[in-house]
């Protein structure tokens, strides 16, 4: 747990003392879909659980087009529970619409079983849009990178997140 915190520490101090000309902090939350996934001697198996996020956002504007979105968001899924850190580049495509990517750590907040991580390491995409200059939504699709299962059998375990949410920005 103080690994988390150091982490989380670290980013928001980083973003907040970079030169960013414009800084927005705001509130986000919404659906999230995860799927789960195992392949083991050949057999895959998956299965997929629906929850929700909520959580804190930041909005560094970098350069005319192009924005640094760190946020913490507290998951759950069917009575799990989360912490996910994405740290999204935003990409204008036009006044309103923006691309995101970017990594996304996942730490679960539940006792972790021998042979499991309990951090995740993903590969976040999607697309935003600026409904005025406070309020947002958002639709984002991640990949993990890591293997969950630490073990020494050839086991594979994976999720994937899709998240759908809405946002405000105050500051």
């Amino acid at each position: 747990m103080k690994k988390l915190f150091l982490v989380v520490a670290a980013v928001f101090a980083f973003s907040y003392s970079s030169q960013a000309q414009d800084v927005r902090f705001g509130a986000t939350a919404g659906y999230l879909n995860a799927r789960g996934s195992v392949k083991a001697d050949g057999v895959s198996i998956s299965a997929s659980e629906s929850g929700f996020y909520i959580g804190a956002v930041a909005d560094f504007n970098v350069a005319e087009n192009f924005n640094i979105q760190p946020e913490l968001l507290f998951a759950v899924v069917d009575e799990s529970n989360g912490l996910m850190l994405p740290i999204l580049g935003k990409f204008a495509i036009s006044e309103k619409f923006n691309l995101q990517a970017g990594p996304q750590l996942v730490f679960s907040l539940e006792d972790t079983p021998e042979d499991f991580s309990s951090v995740e390491f993903d590969l976040a995409g999607g697309i935003g849009y600026d409904i005025d200059d406070d309020f947002f939504i958002e639709a984002r699709y991640t990949f993990q990178i890591n293997n969950s299962y630490t073990g020494s059998e050839d086991v594979k375990v994976r999720g994937n997140y899709l998240t759908v949410g809405v946002g405000y920005k105050f500051l």
